[in-house]
């Protein structure tokens, strides 16, 4: 599909008389009635919120995609020359645009421009909502008009899906701190446990997006012992780093020469209960163990091993909790918008030239 689109640029003066279309639904209407007729075009759709004013479109290979949007625009009003304001992008780089607004890290992000009436302004205010999540409502108006309009195929569809998935990751990443943070507490809580981190060993079972941020903390911090347990991604990343590897018919073992157990993700064959730890405990001989559970709701790692002795347990939402009002609170949150953006693209790049 040729997908593209084309944005009014909220700097330029031609914007403010384009912008209300943000408040004008029976225009955003006329609009869409225009492109679901023009010839050229297959799809679209128009998002139109507080400094942004953006048509995404599908077009038939060969037509002039950046023309077609200039007289769409150029048409809302007798008097509009969008000549020269137009900003434009194809393919995977239009998704991409899209994914970049929505995690606040497009070059318009932070652009003003008073497009909503002083009742939506004060509406939006008392729902609290972030910039992000406007965007996110404003491209779910979009969505819905584009189908009224009979103007949203498969293949928008398929863009506002993954846009829809990326602000789902956003809302949840934004509900509690960046793994970054959440690994900063974790080697907090380890430091206290033990003391200091020199010759500690460090047994990652599967992986995942916060036991990366952890193995990463910890290495920081002194930890020079790591052993990866998992799936063939596991090992590689572990012969790249010069790590042990384990298999997990040896679980108990590993568990017993490790004084940090970080559970990524669920890995056949193994389950880390209270029967397990029990000997693993016997075989640490007194020795204290720190096991953080990468699941928010602490699914991987029974609950119940936390009241053995010298077990201390912790999952995403515990440490959540105590980094809330930590000083490294925030640490990595701009990191972390960027590689969900990265993943956004790269998913939606494979399923474009699929």
């Amino acid at each position: 599909m040729a997908l593209f689109v084309a944005g009014i640029n909220p700097r330029r003066p031609v914007f403010l008389p384009a912008s209300s279309l943000a408040s004008d639904a029976a225009a955003r209407r006329a609009l869409l009635a225009d492109v679901a007729a023009r010839r050229g075009l297959t799809e679209g759709l128009l998002l139109a919120d507080e400094g942004r004013l953006e048509l995404y479109a599908v077009a038939e290979e060969g037509c002039d995609a950046y023309d077609i949007a200039a007289a769409l625009f150029g048409g809302t009003s007798a008097s509009l020359d969008v000549t020269g304001a137009l900003y434009f992008a194809e393919g995977i780089d239009a998704a991409a645009h899209l994914f970049a607004a929505l995690c606040e890290l497009d070059e318009f992000a932070g652009a003003q421009s008073g497009l909503r009436t002083e009742g939506e302004s004060a509406a939006s205010g008392a729902q609290g909502l972030s910039p992000a999540e406007g965007l996110s409502a404003s491209l779910a108006r979009a969505v819905a008009e584009a189908r009224s309009a009979g103007c949203l195929g498969e293949g928008l569809s398929r863009l506002a899906g993954a846009a829809s998935t990326l602000a789902g990751a956003l809302a949840a990443e934004s509900s509690g701190a960046a793994p970054s943070a959440l690994a900063e507490t974790a080697v907090e809580l380890a430091s206290r446990v033990f003391g200091h981190l020199e010759r500690r060993c460090v047994l990652a079972v599967g992986s995942g997006r916060l036991s990366d941020a952890l193995g990463e903390a910890f290495a920081r911090a002194g930890v020079d012992d790591f052993v990866f347990l998992g799936d063939d991604e596991q090992n590689e990343r572990a012969h790249l780093l010069g790590a042990r590897t384990a298999a997990p018919e040896g679980l108990s073992v590993v568990m017993g020469n490790a004084d940090i157990v970080i559970v990524g993700s669920a890995v056949p064959g193994i389950a880390i209960d209270h029967r397990l730890m029990k000997g693993v405990a016997r075989l640490r001989r007194g020795r204290p163990m720190l096991i953080v559970d990468g699941s928010r709701d602490g699914a991987l790692v029974d609950r119940k091993v936390a009241s053995i002795d010298g077990v201390f347990l912790y999952a995403a939402d515990d440490l959540a909790a105590i980094t809330r009002d930590a000083p490294w609170a925030r640490v990595g949150a701009g990191a972390s918008r960027e590689k969900l953006l990265a993943d956004a693209t790269q998913r939606f790049a494979r399923e474009l030239f699929e």
